[in-house]
């Protein structure tokens, strides 16, 4: 079954499609401050437009690489062919997940070590001094956070039992919902967004993306985040099996 799910990544267009427009936006963010020649102040955008395009690129290929995953099967109408491949229901859900989780971790490690190419030859270019350590840290707290919203993906399309759903869901709950839910008192910093964002940063130390200290402790931060996703993943998994498969 794993190895059947490998073969599909491979073989299928979207996660190839991905990469490419992923490594396409940081190149045509590198050209554009290429031709535009910034000085002075500005001149640290020699290597802060890609990294910026990278980060917006791999944020939102994580989250529609996540729900691509197991949301494939019901838009193309062949979960029922993959349940018959694998009767039990609850393996297959786990298989589709960690092989969710390995793609947007290689796609992720790929698009950000490139960029971090990138920066660093543009920062040549434009002969600027590149912040490698500080900009490094910023590509591990996007990894590990990337990570996080991509599985995010994934339990939503398995609740709805929908790509397509579970793709403007996590768009939807990550620039608006979880936005506003950070905005409140207290339970604010519980959300699924500062609780990821707590662990990225953490893990990078503590500086990266933004500025401030994070707002949980890295313990409280991973409960946070196992918390949501298990309820999530649960709930999915537990209308996937009770189901009919269709």
């Amino acid at each position: 079954m794993f190895a059947a799910e490998m073969l599909k990544i491979r073989s299928m267009p979207a996660p190839r499609l991905a990469l490419i427009i992923s490594l396409a936006l940081v190149l045509v963010a590198a050209i554009i401050v290429a031709i535009v020649g910034p000085t002075g102040t500005n001149a640290s955008a020699y290597y802060d437009a890609p990294a910026t395009a990278g980060s917006i690129a791999v944020s939102v290929g994580a989250i529609v690489l996540g729900a691509w995953m197991i949301g494939l099967e019901f838009a193309s109408k062949t979960m029922r062919l993959a349940a018959t491949v694998q009767p039990s229901r609850w393996r297959l859900a786990a298989v589709k997940f960690t092989c969710a989780l390995l793609l947007i971790l290689f796609y992720s490690l790929v698009v950000l070590a490139l960029s971090l190419l990138i920066e660093a030859l543009m920062a040549s270019i434009g002969s600027v001094s590149f912040p490698f350590t500080t900009q490094l840290d910023d590509s591990i707290s996007l990894l590990l956070q990337s990570l996080l919203w991509g599985a995010f993906a994934f339990a939503l399309a398995l609740l709805f039992r929908s790509y397509t759903a579970g793709l403007v869901a996590t768009l939807v709950f990550s620039l608006l919902v979880d936005s506003a839910l950070a905005l409140i008192p207290t339970v604010g910093k519980y959300s699924f967004g500062s609780a990821t964002k707590a662990i990225g940063d953490l893990a990078a130390g503590g500086s990266s993306f933004g500025s401030g200290a994070p707002s949980l402790a890295l313990g409280v931060a991973l409960v946070t985040v196992a918390g949501w996703l298990i309820v999530l993943i649960g709930a999915g998994s537990a209308r996937f099996i009770t189901r009919d498969l269709k």
